[in-house]
């Protein structure tokens, strides 16, 4: 198989069929770096209305920077995993002291940038910079695994590296960032997870699976573990049209965000407890009178599943809440709370009990 029986039909294809996105009509590092961090993890369609509205609050790495990480991670919202959001932040201020403002060109200042693994930095220096790398991601590792027939399950780094080493060996000196990009788009409308559309594809004479009837096989993977399951207890607390809210900027699991106080309870159901922080005995001392109402709620995150005892309080006046390292807490008027960055767990609660 050589290069250029690869490259070329397929930046042909791709030069007919590839997506129109915002982020490759008027492409710089800087859009390159946001969109990429925005896609991962993410489907194309659910980045698409948010990044436009993303690049008009944040037109330059300058303005990203100075911004306060709430509103940063309010102008994330819909796109989940926030933590890359204030990676993201993080970077664009360590890009203007350090860089003058300037994304690297080179593969070992970028990945000692925060939220830049492999995938990501392979794909700022090939589409910003034209660099020949490789942006390997799942999409790519199921187009390997066909076009190479590799059977090792793709989510085991066995396969990664086969997949990769037969990639690297086709990379066109020429064009690299549309390379990469045609693969991803290759993956997205033909060589689908189900029902490839294997007769559209260009590469098809060159597919040892499809040369071989072993499409349907492929790619394998080893199956995921299952969310850990964890007792939560939520606390929506309110008074005179405000709603009680804290900021942790330590513990790991949603640090940053604003949140309805909530605690890990012993679990019954899972050997592994996610501890977060103890139940306070100044909360419960303010909340001595029963509930108004007491709710259950499942929400399932990538790698835990919260079984969830929502607690509705009311109280006749706000009470004074003490101050923590690295807590803080706020009254929040229920009608300005779409100016926080509230996770998508705590908004479907409030739905469920107010």
């Amino acid at each position: 198989m050589q290069k250029v029986t690869l490259a070329q039909p397929l930046l042909e294809w791709y030069d007919l069929h590839g997506r129109d996105l915002p982020w490759r009509r008027k492409p710089t590092p800087y859009t390159t770096l946001v969109s990429e961090i925005m896609l991962q993890q993410t489907r194309v369609e659910a980045v698409l209305p948010l990044y436009e509205r993303f690049i008009e609050r944040f037109p330059t790495i300058q303005d990203l920077a100075a911004a306060s990480q709430d509103e940063v991670l309010t102008y994330w919202q819909g796109l989940g995993y926030y933590s890359r959001a204030r990676r993201l932040h993080e970077t664009a201020q360590i890009i203007v002291n350090d860089h003058n403002g300037l994304v690297p060109d080179d593969k070992t200042t970028l990945r000692t940038l925060p939220g830049i693994g492999e995938y990501t930095c392979g794909a700022i220096l090939s589409m910003a910079f034209d660099q020949t790398e490789l942006a390997i991601d799942g999409n790519l590792l199921r187009i390997g695994a066909r076009l190479f027939l590799v059977s090792d399950p793709i989510n085991r780094m066995q396969a990664k590296r086969k997949i990769q080493a037969n990639f690297e060996g086709l990379l066109p000196q020429k064009r690299p960032g549309d390379f990469n990009q045609a693969l991803m788009d290759l993956a997205s409308r033909i060589c689908l997870p189900r029902n490839p559309r294997c007769t559209e594809c260009p590469l098809a004479q060159h597919c040892q699976a499809l040369l071989g009837g072993e499409v349907a096989g492929l790619p394998k993977r080893e199956a995921a573990k299952p969310p850990v399951k964890v007792q939560v207890e939520l606390f929506l607390v309110e008074s005179q049209g405000a709603l009680l809210l804290r900021k942790r900027e330590s513990g790991g699991f949603l640090q940053g965000m604003w949140e309805l106080p909530w605690y890990d309870s012993e679990s019954h159901v899972a050997s592994t407890k996610l501890k977060v922080s103890d139940k306070h005995d100044w909360l419960s001392t303010h909340l001595a009178q029963d509930p108004l109402k007491v709710a259950k709620m499942d929400y399932v995150f990538s790698h835990r599943h919260w079984l969830m005892t929502i607690f509705h309080y009311h109280t006749d006046e706000p009470f004074q809440v003490p101050m923590e390292k690295d807590i803080l807490y706020q009254w929040q008027p229920l009608n300005s709370l779409a100016q926080l960055a509230l996770p998508t767990v705590f908004k479907k609660a409030l739905r469920i009990l107010l």
